[in-house]
């Protein structure tokens, strides 16, 4: 591949990458995680730009590290699908929409009662929809990870710590990096002993 073939190439990919969080950011209500099944779809099903593994290495990634959820996810996913000007351009992306919204309210809505019922129904019907998307990737995520007993006890531990001790997540995150080294280097001594 030539120099402005691969140019174009990271254009493109940019360009898909900058429109793909703008419409994800304009459409998905709720924030946070609910940008991940969305960004699924988007760049791994679709745009092909990801694979899911690295959609699992992001889920840590971004879960352990300050910052917005969505923009964490997008300077990630830009960053691996098209390098520094992929991760700009795809946070410009998901930064746009939010924006462009909080500044018309501001300007268009002031006087507009946001506690009426169609739109507090609105909301409640966007985050009950948005629940299942997560919940349906969580679930593609546990097949994926869940391949033992100690990913099983891993995940459990996790979900325990986090919803009954309200352990912070980059806590759980971090224990469970160290627990699977020990484990990778207790199963490689252990190969070493049988084969010695």
């Amino acid at each position: 591949m030539d120099k402005d073939t691969a140019a174009v190439s990271k254009f493109a990919k940019c360009r898909m990458l900058f429109w793909g969080f703008f419409k994800i950011a304009a459409l998905v209500v709720g924030g946070g995680y609910a940008i991940v099944p969305a960004a699924e779809n988007e760049f791994i099903h679709r745009k092909k730009l990801l694979t899911e593994d690295e959609l699992l290495d992001m889920m840590a990634i971004i879960q352990s590290l300050p910052g917005i959820i969505a923009g964490n996810a997008a300077l990630y996913i830009g960053y691996r699908a098209a390098g520094v000007w992929g991760a700009l351009t795809a946070l410009l992306g998901v930064a746009t929409p939010s924006t462009l919204i909080i500044l018309l309210i501001a300007i268009f809505l002031r006087n507009i009662d946001l506690n009426i019922p169609t739109v507090q129904g609105a909301f409640m019907g966007a985050q009950a929809a948005i629940t299942g998307l997560i919940a349906v990737t969580a679930i593609r995520m546990c097949r994926k990870t869940v391949q033992n007993s100690f990913t099983l006890i891993t995940a459990v531990a996790a979900a325990t710590a986090t919803i009954i001790f309200k352990v912070s997540p980059v806590w759980v995150i971090i224990a469970g990096a160290v627990l699977g080294i020990t484990s990778q280097f207790a199963s490689a001594a252990k190969k070493g002993e049988k084969e010695s």
